[in-house]
Formats: structure tokens, sequence, C-alpha cells
């Protein structure tokens, strides 16, 4: 799924927050496959590989999910999927 959140602390918080939830949301197979930032770091970009769509909401619902999530400067009221995706390709 492509999936656009709104930040206010800058990519690499971000990316910090979501690395330290890596190991429980791999627990469904769940994974970031790619992220980034616009140029002024007020947006993240992400491109997730989640066998189970209803866990990924399920997941940023929980009150340690959302608060660990705005404390790294996301809105998480801001999180919009923007679309699944079937297949992907990054090239060689």
């Amino acid at each position: 799924m492509l999936v656009i959140v709104n930040i206010s602390k800058g990519f690499k918080t971000w990316t910090e927050v979501a690395k330290s939830m890596q190991d429980e949301v791999g627990e469904q197979r769940a994974k970031v496959v790619w992220a980034a930032t616009i140029p002024d770091e007020t947006s993240v970009y992400v491109i997730m590989d989640v066998p189970n769509p209803a866990f990924m909401q399920t997941f940023g619902l929980r009150p340690h999910v959302v608060k660990a999530r705005e404390e790294a400067g996301a809105d998480v009221a801001s999180t919009t999927v923007v679309t699944p995706i079937d297949n992907y390709w990054f090239g060689d």
C-alpha cells in the first residue's frame, strides 16, 4: 500500500520510530519497503508490503503506537492510504 503521513519533526525522527516498530509489524509479515520525504520534510510517503491490510489499520490504532508516532511528530490523523499496491518493481 502507498501511504502519506504529515510529519513535524523531520524524516530522521520518523524513520527512527518506524524502525523501532519493525519487529512488531513483522510478526504479521508486514514491512516498510520504501519511504521518502518531500524537501521540507513535512510529509512522508511510504510503500508497505502488507499481507493483511486490516492488521495495519488495527495496529496503527494501538495506544502505544499512536503515542510513539505522535511523539515522533507524525500527525496520526493525517495518515492516508492513497492506494493498495499489488506489485512493484524498483529497477535494476
